[in-house]
């Protein structure tokens, strides 16, 4: 079980509770704006894994790419590989110790616009995700192995990256990467991310002429 905690003012998101159960922090954006779940699906914990970071060390419009692709890819039937979207992004790291994590375009460009131009105020709106009697070896949701299945606490040492080496790709991933690069880049994060919600997804998005780009 799952307990969402008030935060104390003395908290801060980066901070690491050495007494009682487990717990990590969630900014309320993330759920708001962007319709982040728990638990985490695990495509965003595996990149959560391979960045090094905690949720919320990532900015809000990082999430947005990230959520605006497990949307397209899902819409369009094509996998929600991790490679994939490592192809279209690079990491720029913040200040340390506790700068914010951001991804930008790579040097082709990204997929999507950012959610917001301006995300303002949105750090003084976080809550404690608390694990409540969950036994690490017999839940899946939040533990592998008896192993978090993605850093709980902010990380001093988060591993950036430049994109994807092209022959790490799988020729189905391959396939991907030509297909997204074919689109009309930057997408609208917003309306990507409205199609989660639409009863007609794929009419939705032949106004946008993508559908047909893959089923070419």
């Amino acid at each position: 079980m799952i307990r969402l905690e008030p935060c104390s003012a003395s908290e801060g998101v980066y901070m690491k509770r050495s007494v009682g159960s487990p717990s990590f922090y969630m900014y309320q954006s993330f759920f708001r704006d962007l319709g982040v779940c728990l638990p985490l699906t695990q495509f965003e914990c595996d990149f959560l894994n391979y960045v090094n970071a905690a949720p919320s060390q990532l900015h809000p419009n990082s999430w947005g790419f990230l959520r605006a692709f497990e949307v397209l890819c899902t819409v369009l039937g094509v996998e929600v590989s991790l490679r994939v979207f490592l192809s279209f992004y690079q990491l720029k790291a913040g200040a340390p110790p506790y700068g914010t994590l951001s991804l930008n375009g790579g040097k082709e460009g990204g997929l999507f616009t950012p959610y917001s131009q301006s995300y303002k105020n949105y750090r003084q709106e976080f809550f404690r995700v608390t694990l409540v009697d969950v036994d690490p070896l017999e839940d899946g949701g939040f533990y592998f192995g008896g192993l978090p299945r993605f850093p709980f606490y902010w990380c001093r040492d988060p591993s950036g990256f430049h994109g994807v080496d092209p022959s790490q790709l799988t020729p189905s991933e391959t396939a991907a990467v030509n297909a997204l690069k074919a689109l009309p880049r930057p997408l609208d994060c917003k309306l990507i991310l409205s199609l989660e919600r639409s009863a007609h997804r794929e009419r939705d998005l032949e106004g946008e002429s993508l559908v047909t780009l893959f089923m070419c």
